[in-house]
């Protein structure tokens, strides 16, 4: 194997549902993932890819051959590398999310779109990190946050990737966003993407931590996975005044009770919920 190679896991579907797989997965630093629609002769699949060397954890799970939740793991192959993207980004659409935003997963160049009236363009080409409005996760962080007036507003994005959610706060009426990511390629992304749409929130590489406690945010956006943010959640809670608020996404209900849980000990409140197939997001306010 070459250095330009990667991992690939091959799973086959063995549950109806794939989403605590794909979290799973997520949790375990996966590059990306692909569906592979079932045929007539044989269930759907998922293949998940890695970047060389696996890491410990994931090697373990392999050797032992460990249950993966709603799956089994068929094969571990390597592939070469390549813009997986490409052909995506070809056949993508603008997307619609919420009421306001109008997405272009398209690099600039490719095509141009003239979003409606009502609209707004939000380009976000689908490159290497996550979050290009597809997901239902973001696209319930934007519907909860739409549904309240964000203007004059100081907004913390935790985990910004691309730098979707601090556009959409910032053409709420937000005057100020912070976005922290702890992966420095996502912040790099997320800044190329600030040019495209002449968007100018501020973006820092490290966890939540960094930042001064002296600093305060009226809204705090936390679309990550449970897992990865349980360590920094009373981070974040304290940078928040006695009146201040936050959405939570990318958890599936399953998770809902056990993680609200934890942010009720942290003195938040759950005000509102959305909830589309298996992922819930929830507007929570910080009690006085």
């Amino acid at each position: 194997m070459t250095v330009a190679d990667y991992f690939c896991l091959r799973f086959t579907l063995t549950a109806e549902s794939e989403d605590r797989l794909v979290a799973e997965l997520w949790t375990l630093d996966t590059l990306g993932l692909e569906a592979v629609p079932a045929t007539e002769f044989g269930k759907p699949q998922l293949l998940a890819y890695f970047v060389p060397p696996l890491s410990s954890e994931v090697q373990k799970r392999i050797e032992s051959s460990a249950e993966w939740p709603g799956a089994r793991l068929d094969t571990v192959e390597t592939v070469p590398a390549a813009d997986w993207l490409a052909e995506y980004r070809r056949q993508s659409r603008p997307l619609a999310i919420g009421r306001r935003s109008l997405v272009d997963p398209r690099e600039p160049g490719e095509s141009s779109a003239e979003p409606p009236s009502e609209r707004v363009l939000v380009r976000i080409p689908a490159r290497s990190a996550f979050g290009t409005g597809s997901h239902e996760s973001t696209q319930l962080a934007v519907e909860l946050m739409e549904g309240h007036s964000l203007e004059g507003s100081r907004v913390l994005d935790v985990g910004t990737g691309t730098g979707i959610l601090a556009f959409v706060a910032l053409l709420l009426g937000a005057t100020a966003v912070v976005g922290v990511d702890v992966d420095p390629a996502a912040t790099l992304v997320a800044l190329e993407n600030c040019r495209l749409n002449r968007l100018a929130p501020r973006l820092v590489a490290g966890t939540v931590d960094c930042l001064r406690s002296t600093q305060e945010f009226d809204l705090a956006l936390v679309n990550v996975l449970p897992e990865r943010i349980r360590d920094f959640l009373e981070s974040i809670v304290d940078l928040l005044p006695p009146d201040g608020e936050m959405v939570v996404s990318g958890l599936l209900a399953e998770q809902r009770g056990a993680y609200l849980r934890e942010l009720s000990d942290l003195g938040m409140v759950e005000v509102q919920s959305r909830q589309s197939g298996e992922w819930i997001a929830c507007w929570m306010e910080k009690a006085a």
